[in-house]
């Protein structure tokens, strides 16, 4: 804890005196904070299991379903979207786990990247350590990095994008490591071919299940962490140990909201800062009841399935309660059916994809191979490229948040949750817009979040918006041209042979 101004000092008396009740109450007051502290500082960055430069000021008061704050995003292209009359028919929204832009994509040519990272000296005014050089990534991280909520608003560092190396299990650098071509040829073949987006950001600082709530109901009901236990049957709603953080953000003022964002903005002034953003948190379940998209969806007779695995980090359905104990929970099915279902030739509208953990949803750690989680990708594309439905479909391809990886674009400062950094994202379709990538594809700079897809989604089918992040999302506008023919081709993948 950094230490204040010094203050004048008198001369100790030399007779020791009794301290008085008030003084020891005072002592046993501060002594409880301390530990308090401690413990806080403890729980929030071990690495979960599974930015801050303000671009707007404005802090509204809190509707339901809102973050506060106020920013607006940015676009450089529109793409007209008529309810009912567009071509695209399906859409997948497929979201994989823990890796930043830069981590994936910051040699790729034309793409806004970096190839060094800015570090500091972590702590103490978090002071620059200059830059270092962002090293080949291996097929298999050693370890996990901390992508929880502090460690994302810390890396930030109110905009400087410098301290990703104060993340917990960072000290080594493992951070600032990237792929290229020959380590991540799948993906990179998919950017040659279609849209990189290299301004879409994640919806928050992190970590998983909230991020994951972004993703089905753009906000998280002001969650800021992952559940509290792991160690009993079920998840979720299923397991009623478990609990987690929240912002009450229903009952946040303006002024409250303006004070977490200056906060947010100055979380490595001091250490008291972070403990004053927490001092706002209260506990809650993970099993809440939030207006989703699927819920708009079913209610607008527009058919959906959520492919996810039961009982792991990034199954967000299971945490919504009138979802998991009521009739919408036989649409939530294994990963797998989504192949049966495009066999079948019975794929829905909208689709969420949700690998399983493991080698599919490519998490650092744990013997995590991303060659292997590349495999698991040619596996379900190919599936979607030589069925029926390639010619009307948009896939979205994303990753959960930052993973503790280095990013050097400055996040805008949505509101008290985010935005946080950068994920590598893919938008395939016939109907992307068309480039200088090696084989047509485009580079997107548009500013994008996890909202973005629900805001196409809700504007395919004429949907209103379901919180203020999705009303002013970006409908992926910037990555599709419905001018034009489609483009019908699409890459030929093959598995990696990937090394033990």
């Amino acid at each position: 804890m950094q230490q204040g101004p010094s203050s004048p000092i008198r001369p100790a008396s030399t007779r020791r005196r009794r301290p008085t009740r008030r003084q020891i109450a005072g002592r046993r007051a501060f002594a409880a904070i301390v530990v308090a502290l401690l413990v806080f500082l403890l729980w929030q960055f071990l690495p979960s299991g599974g930015g801050t430069k303000a671009t707007g000021t404005k802090t509204p008061a809190v509707p339901s379903g809102s973050n506060g704050g106020g920013a607006l995003p940015t676009s450089s292209a529109t793409a007209t979207i008529v309810p009912g009359k567009n071509p695209i028919k399906h859409v997948i929204f497929l979201v994989k786990e823990n890796h930043s832009f830069d981590n994936y994509f910051g040699r790729y040519p034309g793409a806004d990247g970096a190839t060094s990272g800015k570090i500091v000296n972590c702590g103490n005014g978090y002071p620059s350590a200059g830059t270092v050089p962002l090293k080949d990534a291996p097929l298999i991280y050693a370890h996990d990095l901390g992508h929880s909520f502090f460690p994302g608003m810390i890396s930030i560092n109110g905009g400087k994008m410098d301290a990703f190396n104060c993340v917990p299990l960072g000290e080594d650098l493992e951070g600032y490591t990237q792929f290229d071509r020959d380590t991540l040829p799948v993906y990179w073949t998919l950017a040659d071919r279609f849209v990189l987006a290299d301004h879409f950001f994640t919806s928050m600082y992190g970590p998983t299940f909230p991020e994951h709530l972004y993703t089905v109901a753009a906000q998280a009901y002001g969650i800021v962490d992952n559940k509290s236990t792991s160690d009993h049957p079920g998840s979720y709603c299923d397991d009623p140990t478990e609990f987690t953080k929240r912002f009450p953000i229903e009952k946040l003022t303006p002024q409250d909201i303006k004070t977490i964002m200056r906060l947010e903005e100055h979380v490595t002034d001091s250490i008291v800062n972070q403990y004053k953003i927490a001092s706002y948190w209260v506990n809650t379940r993970t099993c809440v009841n939030i207006k989703t998209l699927p819920d708009e969806l079913e209610q607008a007779g527009v058919s959906w399935k959520y492919y996810a695995t039961p009982d792991v980090w990034m199954n967000a359905l299971q945490a919504v309660r009138h979802i998991r104990f009521g009739p919408l929970w036989k649409k939530v099915q294994s990963p797998s059916q989504f192949l049966t279902d495009i066999d079948d030739g019975d794929l829905p509208e909208v689709s969420w994809l949700i690998p399983p953990e493991g080698n599919p949803n490519e998490h650092p750690g744990a013997g995590v191979s991303v060659c292997e989680g590349q495999n698991w990708t040619v596996e379900y594309l190919n599936a979607l490229f030589h069925s029926k439905f390639w010619a009307s479909t948009a896939l979205v391809i994303v990753w959960d948040d930052f993973g503790g990886f280095y990013d050097h674009v400055v996040p805008p400062h949505y509101d008290i949750m985010g935005l946080g950094p950068r994920t590598p994202a893919l938008i395939i379709s016939p109907y992307t817009r068309a480039g200088d990538n090696p084989a047509g594809g485009s580079i997107d700079p548009t500013t994008y979040e996890f909202s973005s897809v629900l805001k196409f989604i809700e504007e395919l089918h004429g949907l209103q918006p379901l919180t203020d992040r999705d009303a002013q999302a970006s409908p992926l506008a910037g990555a599709f041209d419905f001018t034009d023919p489609p483009r019908m081709n699409y890459p030929k993948l093959q598995d990696l042979n990937c090394p033990t």
